[in-house]
């Protein structure tokens, strides 16, 4: 039996001779293998029955068990006299003169696991001072008890292995494992983590597991200032492997703790202690810096601390991009740095005004001039307090559209109520029907450049919904159902080319009706101010009055020309919309062009317009124009002019008897006079109608909810 036991010696031996552990200095009693005469017994396989198979220790658990090869013998553990072959005397549980160099027997033997603490007292004292003091089995007077080493190391104490050992309980994923066998909670977005990826997908050994970023015995809360994760301790922490980054981090701007007070007024909160690496790389779900999830991300990471920037940074094109998931849009990182962040007015910094920030725009912006680097970023118009420049010009479109839909929405409600006592007394004017002539209104060209306009408009919105309220489910949904931002942008430049397209057409037709009008011998005043021009002359003051007058039943209602003052209205109201949002969406479309001319903040003004104006006047536009053109009791419910290009010649005699009057004068009545369409062409120009009627009623009820829910 020793010489079985020498030969366990030797093999443990030359497994320890093998092995790559790092040397430590020995803590067993390192008796000589004669001495040790426990395993003469135990190591004995045919000493034990069934019963006691359990006190038998095999030589192969010894043979690498991790104190077995530093020397720690039996009874370090167990206790007892390892040099006795006499039972009683080898397992007794008192001292006695004779074997006072030896400690009790340890019995039951569940208390052999207290002796782990005679030789590692370090980390004993780490057990028992974290957060698993009390993370074992209760006690008699129900307080939790310390953890059991056996909970992590492993059940069998012989056998137990060196933690670099892959067989291990605590080695790498065995000790993800282990630990999720109570933080289950945790075990998912580890292994979803940048850390989990690279040791579960790449099989990395290098990569970080519990112990190395909470420790392995004292492990603390993260409040707690001995923990490895509490923020003056955790870039030390994460620069055990990130060095290069820790080293980063020391010299950038949040290693310095703010001295300064903040501004009464402002909204930044200061922090607690300076930002550190689990300021922005919080908890075990860490995704990789690349990756999309965590550019979405960083804007609420870096509002923590810097809310008014960060409020900025959603409402600016670059933080709409990155909610609609588009991968090159520039977050916090692009254009400040990762770790390297220096403050701006430090020469060094990437945004610092001059070179540096140029630089840094032409990562994206390839050709950015000079002045388009003045752009900025984080500018938002709701922030009076950083931009009051910016929220006046908000406050005063808003002003000016408010008071458009107020005066309109007063003029309609009166309008809206005569014609219908009008319309139920003396009852409605016949529309385009199968009786009676019909007169030319729209020729084709008119008509085809209004259906232009009309669905340009209608896609400009539609595409442009997504980007304005990218920070909406419903509007990232239907950003990826379109294609992504790469596809709406297409659609948008589109309909936007379009737009162009039809106020360009607009703007010829008008120069080219002049010439022919001035051709035929009429003067300026005719042609500028005539009963076909589509400027303001004194008449429309005169019919509006006289529609007021009308809606209190103070007179009668005017008998209006060819275009009526609410007609001119819509044209020019439509014409200066499209010019101003128009030339606002040129301005974003082609920054570098406009920023040779103007200064970048010039963008900031032009984002304002085509985002946060442009909707709420078109919408403004939309209603009135729908109220003027279908919802009115004479027209309900719907004027066919547009796509028929002609309206009844009852309804004109009665809703405008000078115009009829006049083309009788000039003998261009029956000129002008049509056969009505066939009632099958008629039902169908109704249904086209109808379809883009519905489309656009759609969009501003959406327009309207969106608006609501801000």
């Amino acid at each position: 039996m020793v010489t079985r036991f020498l030969k366990i010696v030797v093999l443990a031996g030359t497994i320890a001779a093998a092995s790559s552990l790092p040397a430590q200095p020995p803590q067993g009693s390192h008796l000589d293998p004669d001495e040790n005469l426990c395993a003469t017994c135990h190591g004995e396989a045919d000493l034990w029955d069934e019963d006691k198979r359990r006190l038998y220790i095999s030589p192969e658990s010894l043979a690498r068990d991790v104190h077995f090869l530093k020397g720690v013998n039996c009874h370090d553990c167990h206790g007892g006299n390892p040099t006795s072959f006499d039972v009683p005397e080898a397992h007794s549980t008192e001292v006695t003169e004779e074997s006072a160099e030896w400690r009790p027997f340890q019995s039951p033997l569940e208390n052999v696991w207290d002796s782990c603490k005679n030789c590692h007292k370090h980390e004993w004292l780490g057990l028992v001072k974290g957060v698993h003091a009390h993370a074992g089995p209760k006690d008699e007077r129900g307080r939790g008890t310390p953890l059991s080493c056996s909970k992590c190391h492993g059940e069998k104490a012989h056998g137990l292995l060196p933690v670099a050992d892959p067989d291990s309980p605590v080695y790498l994923e065995n000790q993800v494992e282990m630990c999720s066998e109570c933080h289950e909670e945790h075990r998912h977005s580890y292994e979803r983590s940048v850390h989990g990826e690279g040791l579960i997908l790449s099989g990395l050994v290098v990569t970080a597991v519990c112990a190395d970023c909470h420790g392995a015995h004292g492990i603390y809360y993260a409040a707690d200032r001995r923990s490895t994760l509490h923020g003056s301790n955790v870039a030390s922490t994460c620069g055990k492997c990130h060095y290069f980054i820790a080293d980063r981090l020391e010299k950038s701007v949040h290693a310095q703790t703010p001295s300064e007070p903040r501004p009464a007024d402002s909204d930044e909160k200061k922090p607690k202690h300076k930002p550190s690496c689990t300021s922005c790389h919080q908890g075990h779900h860490l995704l990789h810096p690349e990756s999309l999830a965590f550019q979405e991300e960083q804007a609420n990471l870096c509002g923590n601390c810097h809310a008014d920037l960060s409020q900025g940074y959603r409402v600016s094109l670059h933080g709409q991009l990155t909610s609609l998931g588009y991968e090159p849009a520039a977050n916090c990182s692009d254009c400040h740095g990762s770790h390297e962040i220096l403050p701006i007015d430090d020469p060094r910094s990437r945004v610092a005004s001059g070179p540096n920030r140029v630089q840094t725009c032409r990562k994206c912006h390839q050709n950015a001039v000079p002045s388009f680097c003045d752009f900025d970023p984080h500018a938002n118009h709701k922030n009076v307090r950083r931009y009051p420049e910016l929220h006046a010009a908000y406050q005063a479109m808003n002003s000016v559209m408010n008071w458009v839909f107020g005066l309109f929405a007063v003029h309609a409600f009166f309008w809206f109520a005569r014609s219908l006592v009008h319309a139920l007394k003396h009852g409605r004017h016949r529309t385009l029907g199968s009786e009676g002539y019909a007169l030319v209104r729209f020729n084709p060209s008119q008509r085809f450049l209004y259906l232009l306009m009309l669905v340009s408009c209608l896609g400009l919105i539609f595409t442009g919904m997504p980007l304005k309220h990218s920070y909406r489910p419903w509007a990232q949904k239907l950003s990826t159902n379109l294609g992504g931002f790469e596809s709406t942008s297409i659609w948008h430049h589109f309909f936007g080319a379009t737009l162009v397209f039809v106020c360009i057409s607009y703007a010829v037709r008008g120069v080219a009706s002049v010439y022919r009008a001035r051709a035929h011998g009429a003067s300026w005043s005719q042609v500028l101010f005539g009963p076909d021009s589509l400027l303001p002359n004194r008449r429309d003051v005169r019919d509006l009055l006289g529609m007021l007058r009308w809606f209190v039943g103070l007179g009668p209602k005017p008998g209006f020309e060819r275009w009526t003052y609410w007609e001119k209205i819509d044209f020019w109201a439509a014409a200066i919309a499209a010019t101003v949002i128009g030339g606002s969406g040129l301005a974003l479309w082609y920054p570098n062009v406009f920023c040779r001319l103007l200064p970048g903040s010039a963008l900031n003004l032009a984002k304002l317009i085509h985002a946060e104006v442009a909707l709420y006047a078109v919408s403004v536009l939309f209603f009135i124009h729908f109220f003027n053109m279908h919802f009115r009791p004479e027209k309900f419910p719907m004027d066919l002019s547009v796509l028929t290009g002609l309206v009844s010649e009852e309804h004109l005699r009665k809703a405008r008897p000078d115009y009829i009057r006049r083309l009788e004068r000039e003998g261009r009545l029956e000129e002008m006079r049509r056969s009505v369409p066939p009632r099958g062409r008629l039902r169908l120009a109704l249904f086209a109608g109808a379809m883009v009627f519905s489309v656009g009623l759609l969009l501003l009820a959406t327009l309207i909810f969106v608006s609501l829910g801000e």
